[in-house]
């Protein structure tokens, strides 16, 4: 362990080192809290940092998106094992459940009016303050997961299985089970789309209006249910919606300027299953808190 001597020599030999660098532009400095100092080149740091950007990033997608996965996909043994406690039948996805082309057709049919709400939305965002929030907050969420590159197999891949994970756990738990159950105890498909939307708005509570729309994307969904009698129809439409909004998502993210994603992911919030304050592709963390990495001070 140093002494206080040895402690304070150190910090005189950091200062000075760090006006050094300032006014004559010497070779810069890495040093920590741990008082540790080494001397680096610029060149040497260029290729470090060349190196190791894209096995870390790749590395962080990766976790990023098992994580996500992850998470969501717990909601299908959360619905089996409700399900079973509340006797419902066929484990919660209804004794009319058919996985077939009509239900696929039927499903891809339905997305229509979402599109088209989402077109509409998007043609008023530039006059409301709330809806460009709520795009902001899906942007953050999406440079989280597909990072700040445009990639586009890579995308569209993530996409799918987030997309196929999201439809099939969330109509099973929300429209399966709990609409399900709603409606055997009070009798009554309006209560029943009201309690499980406002539910499931409240999940998405990533802004007001954000939580709106879930809800009423909730009652869509449960609407779907209703009319059809086939969990399979609201599943597809959630898959499919989600999977091309996501890669619309990446598309347009990938499009801004640097100085625009730091904006998104410091002022921002994002879905709540994300947590990872990661900054994509080398980029500072939006973190304000400091850590115990090695500074470098440059001229």
């Amino acid at each position: 362990r140093p002494s206080q001597h040895t402690t304070l020599l150190f910090d005189r030999i950091e200062i000075r080192l760090r006006s050094n660098v300032c006014s004559n532009n010497i070779t810069p400095i890495h040093y920590s809290r741990s008082k540790s100092l080494a001397l680096a080149s610029p060149s040497d740091d260029v290729q470090d940092t060349e190196t190791s950007k894209p096995s870390s990033t790749f590395k962080q997608d990766v976790y990023n998106v098992a994580t996500l996965i992850g998470a969501q996909s717990l909601l299908i043994p959360i619905a089996v094992f409700i399900a079973q406690f509340a006797d419902l039948p066929n484990i919660g996805l209804g004794s009319q459940f058919q996985l077939g082309s009509t239900a696929f057709v039927d499903g891809l049919r339905w997305t229509l009016p979402l599109f088209g709400v989402a077109l509409l939305l998007r043609i008023v965002e530039p006059y409301s303050e709330a809806l460009k929030d709520v795009t902001k907050a899906t942007q953050r969420s999406v440079l989280s997961v597909l990072g700040s590159t445009r990639r586009p197999f890579f995308a569209l891949l993530v996409s799918c299985i987030l997309g196929a994970v999201a439809g099939i756990g969330e109509e099973w738990l929300f429209r399966g089970v709990l609409q399900t159950s709603l409606v055997d105890k009070f009798g009554s498909s309006s209560i029943s789309l009201a309690v499980s939307g406002l539910v499931f708005g409240l999940l998405h509570a990533v802004t007001p209006v954000y939580a709106l729309l879930a809800g009423a994307a909730s009652v869509f969904f449960g609407y779907l249910y209703i009319i059809t009698n086939n969990l399979a129809v609201p599943m597809i439409t959630h898959a499919v919606y989600d999977v091309l909004a996501l890669m619309w998502a990446h598309w347009s993210v990938t499009a801004l300027e640097r100085e625009e994603m730091d904006a998104i992911l410091k002022d921002y919030p994002q879905a709540p299953v994300l947590s990872t304050n990661t900054y994509k592709e080398g980029h500072l963390n939006v973190s304000d808190d400091e850590d115990d990495s090695p500074k470098v001070y440059n001229s």
